[in-house]
């Protein structure tokens, strides 16, 4: 039920197809043996004993394209050996380096929010790219992604930021219109005047103005002057173009009489990877180039929530006391998020079956 990737991939992206074969197979097992067999059936050529090199137009011997793969394939490897690092066992896989395996590790009972957030946004990334191939049975998963995906961002800035959290973002649970559902969260903010009204010559039909997830942490006197972050959720793949930086001033100009603070730190929430098309680079580390890049997209977006992240940290929030996670919007819905995990997974693999 997956597109086959090609040699021609980021290792981030090969490792997310590895991930979701050891997800989607009956085995619950993703191996370097899956893994060069689909990119054989990506490449026309790969029955020829020579291959011609696009770029120089010389002939190469067959071992040195082996050799090539291999090397791919061991930088799959590390990139799954660096994530498994990051998130230690709210990683849903465990990795065998030495045989070259990934096997499925999720936890259900009970649930592990870290590794449910991550499958989330693994099979979210997989239908937003379209890697899931002819699974129409999945049109109702599909449209329940953004309303989830709220839930995990909130989880992941509940345990980031350490403290309050409101799920702003349009549709909100609550189906409350944007100026009431506005002073609600800034009654709990505990600063800022919200206008009475729309003002002429503002937009008359607003559902969130582009923010999604308020967050703050509080003093223990209640007083402005804190930690205080507006996020906005990206589940497309054309999350590049939506920084909400541009969008703090207008929000705090457009719609208080008096601005809960001066001071905000933006903040993007995407189930993919900030890294995923970054390239091996020819003359330097890949870590290196990594770090790199998610430091250039910092300058745009502020703190970036990926899918690393969000796992994480949606973790620490989850496994805090119940006191930490009533002030969280979204905490108490994060068992509808492991319901939608395991009803995609099993549709998948049904629709598998029947085909």
């Amino acid at each position: 039920m997956l597109l086959a990737p090609n040699e021609h991939d980021t290792r981030c992206t090969l490792a997310d197809w590895l991930e979701l074969q050891a997800i989607l197979s009956t085995r619950r097992v993703g191996s370097k043996g899956d893994l060069l067999s689909a990119l054989d059936i990506a490449s026309d050529d790969r029955t020829e004993r020579y291959s011609e090199d696009p770029e120089t137009g010389i002939t190469l011997d067959q071992s040195i394209l082996e050799e090539s793969r291999n090397e791919l394939v061991l930088s799959v490897f590390d990139e799954l050996e660096f994530r498994a690092k990051c998130l230690g066992d709210a990683y849903p896989f465990a990795v065998d380096s030495t045989r070259m395996v990934l096997r499925a590790a999720f936890r259900d009972e009970p649930w592990h929010y870290g590794q449910v957030t991550y499958t989330f946004c693994l099979l979210t990334s997989a239908m937003r790219l379209n890697v899931l191939a002819d699974v129409k049975a999945l049109n109702a998963e599909e449209k329940e992604i953004a309303l989830h995906f709220q839930v995990c961002a909130c989880l992941a800035a509940g345990g980031y930021f350490g403290g309050a959290v409101c799920s702003f973002g349009f549709p909100r649970g609550n189906a409350s219109a944007f100026l009431p559902a506005l002073k609600s969260a800034y009654g709990r903010f505990g600063h800022g005047d919200v206008k009475e009204v729309i003002e002429a010559g503002h937009p008359e039909k607003v559902k969130d103005s582009g923010i999604d997830v308020i967050a703050w942490r509080d003093h223990p006197d209640g007083l402005p002057g804190k930690l205080y972050s507006l996020g906005q959720c990206a589940s497309g793949k054309d999350w590049v173009d939506k920084p909400v930086s541009p969008k703090v001033g207008m929000f705090h100009g457009t719609w208080f009489s008096t601005a809960p603070a001066v001071h905000c730190l933006p903040a993007l929430f995407i189930p993919f990877l900030v890294h995923a098309d970054v390239s091996e680079p020819p003359n330097d580390s890949y870590d290196t180039a990594r770090r790199r890049h998610i430091a250039y997209r910092e300058r745009e977006f502020g703190v970036l929530f990926d899918r690393l992240r969000i796992a994480f940290h949606a973790a620490t929030c989850m496994a805090g006391d119940q006191d930490r996670r009533d002030i969280v919007d979204g905490a108490a819905l994060a068992a509808n998020v492991a319901d939608w995990v395991n009803r995609t997974v099993s549709k998948v693999l049904g629709q598998a079956r029947t085909q």
